[in-house]
C-alpha cells in the first residue's frame, strides 16, 4: 500500500511539473509581427510598418532615403526574407509615403526633426518589443540620419549599417561629375559634354536651384547606368512602387519628393559628416560598385579613418545606387548575418 501511495504521489508530481512546464512554454510562446500603424513622432502621426516571423526576433530599423522617397514597398517586394530572421521596421518619414498622404504639410521637417523623430521611434521600438538595443540601417539620405543617430545615441544600437552612405556631398558631386565626363569622352557624346558644361557653369537653363542641378546630373547618370546598373531592375523597382501594393498605387512619388526636397534643400546638398571622427558601436558600410550618384569610394575613404570597435566595407559588384533591390539575395543574406551576430 505504501508503494502504491508513493507511485501515485510521483505521478501527481510529474503531472503538476508537466503542467508547469506547459504553462512556462505557453508564456514564452512567440507571436508573428504584422503591424501597419501610425505612431506619433515629433507630435505628428507617421506611418510605421513592423514585420517579423516572431516578436522575439531582433529589431532592424530601416531609414529610407530621398529625402522623401519611402522604401516600404521596395522592402515588401525585394527584402521580405529579412522578416524571417528579424522584425523589419519601415518608417515613412514626415513629408513622404503614407505619412505624407495622412499629413501633406507636416509642421516639422528638417534634418534635426528627422533625427529627433528617428530617436523617438527607436525608443518606441525598444519598449514595444522589450529590447535593450536594436540594429540601425540608413540608406542613401537616410544614412545621414543614421550616422548622426549612431554618434549621438550609441547606447540604443547594437550596430550601424550604412547603405549607399553619404559623407560629403561636395566630394560626391566632384567624383560623380568626373565619371560622367570620362564616360562622355569615351563615347564621344558631345550632347552630354555640353550638358555637363552647362551644369558646371550653373547655367539657369539647367540649374535654377540646387535641386535642378542635381536632377540634371542625375538624368545623365541614368543614361549611362550610373544609378541603377541593370535597367531590368529599374523596371522591377517601378513595378514595386506603382503596381503591386494598393496603398501606394495612388501615391504621387515626385510630388512628395519635390515637396520634401524643397523644404530641406538648403542642407541636403551641403552635407558634410567628416566631423564625425569616431563611433562607439560596430559600423558596416555597403555600396554598389557602379553607384556614381553617391560614389562608394568617398565613404570607403572616410571609413578607413573612422575610429570604431569594428568596421567593414562591403561592395556589391552588380549594383549601382540600390543594392537592396539590385542584389536582393546577397543583400538580405548580408543583413541577416550581421544582425544575428551583433544582436546576440
Amino acid at each position: 500500500m505504501k508503494n502504491i501511495i508513493v507511485l501515485v504521489s510521483v505521478f501527481l508530481m510529474m503531472g503538476c511539473q508537466n503542467k508547469k512546464d506547459g504553462q512556462e512554454e505557453q508564456s514564452e510562446s512567440t507571436k508573428p509581427v504584422q503591424e501597419k500603424t501610425f505612431v506619433e513622432l515629433g507630435g505628428e502621426k507617421q506611418y510605421v510598418e513592423m514585420t517579423g516571423a516572431s516578436d522575439q526576433l531582433p529589431v532592424l530599423l530601416f531609414l529610407h532615403g530621398g529625402p522623401g522617397w519611402p522604401q516600404t514597398p521596395h522592402l515588401r517586394y525585394f527584402n521580405a526574407d529579412l522578416t524571417k530572421e528579424m522584425i523589419l521596421v519601415s518608417w515613412d518619414q514626415a513629408g513622404c509615403g503614407l505619412s505624407y498622404q495622412k499629413n501633406p504639410t507636416p509642421k516639422n521637417l528638417s534634418i534635426e526633426s528627422l533625427v529627433s523623430d528617428a530617436h523617438e521611434l527607436t525608443l518606441y521600438l525598444k519598449k514595444r518589443f522589450n529590447k535593450e538595443k536594436i540594429v540601425l540601417l540608413g540608406f542613401s539620405y537616410g544614412s545621414v540620419i543614421g550616422l548622426k543617430l549612431a554618434e549621438k545615441y550609441p547606447e540604443d544600437y547594437y550596430a550601424y549599417l550604412g547603405v549607399s552612405q553619404i559623407i560629403d556631398t561636395k566630394e560626391n558631386w566632384d567624383v560623380s561629375m568626373q565619371w560622367l565626363k570620362d564616360q562622355a569622352q569615351k563615347k564621344q557624346d558631345t550632347a552630354v559634354l555640353n550638358q555637363l558644361s552647362l551644369i558646371e557653369q550653373r547655367d539657369t537653363s539647367v540649374c535654377k536651384t540646387k535641386l535642378d542641378c542635381f536632377m540634371s546630373k542625375y538624368q545623365l547618370l541614368v543614361k549611362y547606368n550610373g544609378t541603377i546598373f541593370n535597367p531590368e531592375v529599374a523596371k522591377e523597382i517601378e513595378k514595386a512602387e506603382q503596381h503591386v501594393y494598393d496603398d501606394y498605387k495612388d501615391y504621387d512619388w515626385y510630388e512628395a519628393y519635390n515637396y520634401t526636397s524643397s523644404r530641406l534643400t538648403s542642407k541636403v546638398f551641403d552635407t558634410d559628416l567628416t566631423g564625425i571622427k569616431s563611433l562607439e558601436i560596430p559600423v558596416f558600410f555597403m555600396a554598389g560598385r557602379h553607384d556614381w550618384n553617391l560614389p562608394g569610394v568617398v565613404a570607403e575613404r572616410y571609413l578607413k579613418s573612422l575610429k570604431a570597435p569594428q568596421k567593414e566595407y562591403i561592395w556589391f559588384e552588380q549594383s549601382g545606387h540600390e543594392p537592396p533591390e539590385e542584389e536582393p539575395d546577397k543583400f538580405n543574406k548580408t543583413i541577416i548575418k550581421i544582425v544575428k551576430e551583433k544582436s546576440h
